[in-house]
């Protein structure tokens, strides 16, 4: 036997049904649709951020590319650090003006770019070549304390080389010889048949290691 003997008392527990719980469903619809149409958006905001970015950072190459800065690319630069740092464009265009400044014979501008660098870099990769670059530029200035502090931080072991070279030369420049030796030849040994001549000829100059001369 049906639950419902006619069709009126069917309607009746529809309506009886809908009236209970109507509004929950439609509420239901509603934040569903609205959440679809919510992610849609944030993803659309997301990509003219990123185009915005983009198209700021290749203004700066633009201004790069003639060897100089001005105060147009100084405020380029500053936008995308003060508003597009969620964007690798940010550390890009520091490390870009960082490069200038240094062939323009400007090492302290130099370090301050590749501080914001390393402040604003949302990519690993960038903030660890924006570091070894930083570290370079402090050994060059005679800032061991800086140096090694930046050398002395975690990393990524496909860096390994370039921090174990930074450190020699970080010894070296402080004139500790033996320690120098060592992280050159650590840095030998990881690169292999890949390690620079300039690496090989900076370790060759702190001839050989009197313990391994004795042995």
């Amino acid at each position: 036997m049906n639950e419902y003997e006619t069709e009126e008392q069917q309607v009746e527990a529809l309506k009886k049904w809908w009236k209970e719980n109507g509004t929950s469903i439609v509420i239901g619809l509603v934040v569903g649709i609205s959440g679809l149409f919510g992610w849609r958006y944030y993803e659309q905001q997301n990509y003219i951020h990123a185009v915005h970015a983009s198209d700021l950072y290749m203004q700066v190459l633009q201004s790069t590319s003639l060897k100089k800065i001005d105060d147009k690319t100084m405020d380029l630069n500053n936008q995308l650090i003060n508003e597009f740092s969620d964007t690798p464009y940010a550390a890009l265009s520091s490390l870009a003006l960082a490069k200038i400044e240094y062939e323009n014979n400007r090492p302290e501008a130099a370090v301050a770019q590749l501080e914001l660098a390393v402040k604003h870099a949302s990519d690993e990769s960038i903030r660890q070549i924006a570091s070894l670059r930083l570290a370079r530029l402090y050994i060059e200035q005679k800032k061991y304390n800086e140096a090694s502090a930046i050398l002395s931080q975690a990393h990524d072991a496909a860096y390994d080389a370039q921090y174990e070279e930074l450190k020699g030369d970080l010894h070296a420049a402080k004139g500790e010889v033996e320690d120098a030796r060592a992280a050159y030849d650590k840095a030998i040994s990881l690169q292999g048949l890949a390690a620079g001549q300039w690496l090989r000829l900076k370790r060759q100059n702190l001839g050989v290691d009197k313990k391994t001369e004795n042995s």
